[in-house]
């Protein structure tokens, strides 16, 4: 089976680069065709990344975001479905959609501010959700001289934050504006040995491969009865199914034998039928 594209949110404050850092990431890839990027040049004749994922007049109007928006791109090791969630706290709840459908958080905070109640708010919302993966991306380095005291205590602050949250989380500084550590170095401080963002979007573990290892789940969408049978449509979203295997069916412990005709791994769709 092929890999699946790594799923990744970028959430946090207002104006903390995420819209920008999604831009760049795209743009630093090689990504963004020349029309498009000429069409996102501003006022002082630089490209405003931060335009590529405005899909809505408002957003483009009063420089927002207000809707997930999702982005599609590729590294020469692995492919990526990205979403733009919005800072605003009144549009928490875009935030939490775009939670449910991802395998990583990523979290913006500006270097000058450190973590806000929004991007506690944030983790809050995605580890309810079941995120287990968190990486904070200190942005705007450049506006603290890539201070290491700056990003030690910021680091700090949100490893205890993972911790009251039980998940797992590490801290990657940047520039977005400039691409600083997001794809290339560029622009870094010599105390900043560690990855750049991009490796650490490559390194990730696949989120298939450790699905297919947990305990089968299937949450069953829809009841089908082809030819007078009983036959159950849903996703897996954990485990795998090989025909033969006893299902164990809830609530009600029933058990049945699984009538699939082939290993199928996580995500997907199925129809399986049972002897219930």
């Amino acid at each position: 089976m092929a890999a699946e594209p790594l799923r990744l949110m970028l959430c946090g404050s207002v104006d903390d680069g995420k819209s920008t850092l999604i831009g760049r990431l795209i743009h630093d890839l090689g990504a963004i065709p020349e029309d498009v990027l000429s069409g996102l040049v501003g006022e002082d004749g630089q490209a405003d990344l931060s335009r590529l994922t405005d899909g809505l007049a408002a957003e483009r109007e009063q420089g927002i975001t207000i809707d997930v928006a999702w982005r599609y791109f590729r590294s020469p090791r692995r492919t990526f479905i990205a979403a733009d969630a919005p800072g605003h706290e009144q549009y928490t709840r875009n935030m939490a959609t775009a939670a449910a459908s991802v395998d990583v958080a990523f979290q913006l905070v500006d270097a000058r501010q450190g973590l806000t109640d929004q991007t506690h708010r944030h983790a809050q919302v995605a580890a309810l959700l079941g995120l287990k993966s968190f990486v904070l991306v200190v942005n705007k380095m450049d506006l603290v001289d890539w201070s290491q005291g700056v990003f030690d205590e910021i680091a700090a602050a949100f490893a205890a934050l993972c911790r009251s949250l039980k998940v797992e989380g590490q801290a990657v500084p940047a520039t977005a504006r400039s691409g600083a550590n997001v794809v290339e170095r560029g622009e870094t401080a010599a105390w900043w040995t560690g990855p750049t963002l991009l490796e650490v979007l490559e390194s990730l573990p696949d989120a298939l491969d450790a699905a297919a290892e947990a305990p089968l789940r299937l949450a069953v969408q829809m009841v089908l009865r082809p030819d007078g049978e009983r036959a159950y449509a849903g996703r897996i979203s954990a485990g795998t199914l090989r025909e033969g295997d006893s299902v164990r069916v809830r609530p009600g412990d029933q058990t049945a034998l699984s009538g699939v005709s082939w290993d199928q791994k996580v995500p997907s769709r199925l129809r399986w039928r049972g002897n219930l």
